[in-house]
């Protein structure tokens, strides 16, 4: 296992940020420098406040003596010269202080855009087998909400952190450079809150992490519910659905309450921290130099004071910086363990997006050679046992079966869903599918199913999925040939009404016609058809299935029957028997018809099952 997939949710977050951070660092290298001159003049700060100090202590005799001191004699410089000077950092700081917010906003969306694209492509390069036990609202939670957390708190995060942990020891250094008793209480104290602070944190982390895990079990179920809409419209149980959300959104927040405690516990760790810290300067030198008889050391300490109260200041800022970034620390840790979790998630399949051989057609016979299959997410049932057929290019064939015979398994492989578990499929007689790039393979393959995918945009962009280069003409005379044409110029936009997300506005039938567009403007030279016309009624059956016959010539074509109506013009069909059997006969539709065995008991029978 790579060492990458062992981070650590404590850890995933940081390893997100340096990792984009080093991708862009041309863009971002002046956030460093930048950030040693801010650390620079924060260290600066309180002694210039203790020379500050010292200067107006001292008389007039003693300024003239002291033809050393830095502010009067080695800078040399006027009160006016000194207020410009002043200005000139103000106005430097100001600025540097927009151009470090605008890169800040800038660097986070950018994060979040390239974790929402690495993985949106992880997704759909991930083969079918991972999708088995997921929801889409679980999947949706990681590219939207996960991305957007991780990247809102990006720069935030990292650089808070930074400037808490360098603040704090800047802060305890002039502590003991100034007064070194005082300061080992008030470090004493600080690493007591410290302590405390982390314990609550882990705590925190912990809770998140459930709250996390039910905001996403209850998104799925949410998507679930609405992606079913049909269902519920058709049932008239909208107050049950209404009444299930409330139920289900019940478990996130009993689990949410947790975390208002930890976070007021926080408040009341750093509150009270804060409070000590800014009372022990104070309180113990009144303790340690009150009645010290030394008059000359005891003013000397209270020359130094305000430096020092100064410095330890910087001790309270760090633990309120902590506590407010603890929350969305929390929540980035566990969003950013999830998506690595996400992207370094292994396909069981090499597609060869990148790489394998391309080939220029598929003109050549498809060989199952000594294929057996079980599914990955069920490996104890064999599907498919020692499974050998040849493919002719340009004929017509359909396999047939019962319910778990394997007939959808078989497109399931020529598509690659699957790879065979043991034996080879061999495009044009030669080469092993699992060799060849995906991508370029699939150029060649038509694919028609019971539910047409249907994206969410126009007619023209639909039917060009697949076929990216097409022209607007050529579309539209596939459109014709599929007898599309009249209907969508009936529309008022024509083709370029806007379907709804699954073809919402489209029936049945004007969904596979949409499909049969698509791939006469393909014009694959291997068409699967899977129960292509089953969810139609038989008019409409009728007229795709006429379609479809039109399609299939001069193709090889491989139909997943689930109607006779379909196959009675293919020249072979191959019959699957149940519980793994294989193939169990062969025949044209007459053949079998006439012929006893499984075939003829179904055709009897009046139905194919699925």
């Amino acid at each position: 296992m790579k060492k990458k997939k062992e981070i650590s949710n404590s850890r995933a977050f940081l390893y997100l940020f340096f990792k984009y951070y080093k991708q862009d660092f041309k863009k971002n290298w002046w956030v460093i420098p930048n950030f040693i001159f801010w650390a620079s003049m924060l260290f600066l700060a309180p002694l210039l406040t203790n020379q500050i100090n010292l200067a107006l202590s001292l008389t007039d005799a003693e300024k003239a003596a002291s033809s050393g001191f830095w502010l009067i004699r080695f800078w040399g410089l006027e009160t006016t010269e000194l207020i410009i000077i002043s200005v000139a950092l103000l106005l430097f700081n100001l600025f540097n202080s927009f151009l470090f917010n605008w890169w800040s906003n800038t660097f986070a969306k950018q994060i979040e855009t390239h974790l929402r694209n690495e993985i949106l492509e992880k997704l759909i390069r991930q083969d079918i087998s991972y999708y088995s036990d997921k929801k889409i609202g679980e999947l949706l939670t990681n590219v939207i909400s996960d991305a957007q957390v991780v990247g809102n708190q990006a720069v935030d995060i990292p650089m808070n952190v930074a400037s808490a942990v360098i603040q704090s020891l800047i802060g305890l250094s002039l502590t003991f450079i100034l007064e070194w008793r005082i300061a080992l209480v008030g470090f004493v104290i600080f690493v007591l809150i410290l302590i405390a602070f982390f314990g609550c944190y882990i705590a925190l982390v912990k809770k998140w992490e459930k709250v996390r895990l039910t905001l996403e079990k209850t998104n799925g179920n949410v998507i679930d519910r609405v992606i079913s809409i049909r269902l519920i419209k058709s049932s008239g149980t909208e107050d049950y659905e209404t009444q299930y959300f409330k139920d289900k959104h019940v478990d996130y927040f009993d689990q949410g309450k947790p975390i208002g405690k930890w976070l007021s516990l926080f408040s009341v760790i750093v509150f009270a921290g804060d409070f000590l810290l800014l009372f022990t300067a104070p309180v113990f030198a009144a303790v340690f130099f009150g009645g010290d008889s030394d008059t000359a050391r005891m003013q000397a300490f209270f020359q130094v004071f305000p430096a020092f109260v100064m410095a330890q200041g910087m001790l309270t800022g760090p633990i309120i910086t902590l506590f407010v970034i603890s929350g969305g620390a929390a929540m980035a840790g566990v969003s950013s363990s999830r998506i690595l979790k996400t992207l370094n998630a292994e396909s069981i399949l090499d597609f060869h997006y990148h790489e394998g051989k391309e080939i220029k057609d598929l003109k050549g016979d498809i060989v199952f050679k000594d294929v057996k299959f079980r599914y990955p997410e069920k490996p104890e049932n064999l599907i498919l046992p020692n499974f050998n057929f040849t493919l002719q290019y340009g004929k017509s064939y359909a396999f047939v079966g019962e319910t778990g015979s394997g007939k959808s398994t078989v497109a399931k492989l020529l598509l690659r869903f699957y790879d065979p578990t043991e034996g080879q499929i061999l495009i044009n007689n030669k080469d092993d599918l699992k060799d060849l790039n995906l991508s370029h393979y699939l150029d060649h393959v038509g694919y028609v199913e019971q539910e047409p995918q249907i994206l969410f945009g126009t007619v023209l962009e639909n039917i060009k999925y697949g076929k990216f280069d097409a022209t607007d003409d050529d579309a539209i005379e596939a459109c014709k040939k599929a007898e599309l044409h009249a209907l969508v110029m009936s529309w008022p936009e024509g083709y370029q009404t806007v379907l709804g997300e699954r073809g919402f506005m489209l029936s049945g039938g004007q969904k596979q016609r949409l499909v049969i567009a698509r791939m006469i403007l393909k014009n694959p030279e291997l068409l699967i058809l899977d129960e292509a016309t089953s969810a139609l009624d038989n008019i409409v059956e009728k007229e795709i299935q006429n379609k479809l016959n039109q399609l299939m010539k001069g193709r090889t074509s491989v139909t997943i029957a689930h109607k006779l109506s379909t196959i009675k013009n293919v020249d072979h069909i191959i019959v699957l028997g149940a519980n793994g059997a294989g193939i169990v006969q062969e025949g044209t539709f007459n053949e079998l018809t006439k012929k006893e065995g499984h075939f003829k008991n179904l055709y009897e029978a009046g139905k194919i099952e699925h």
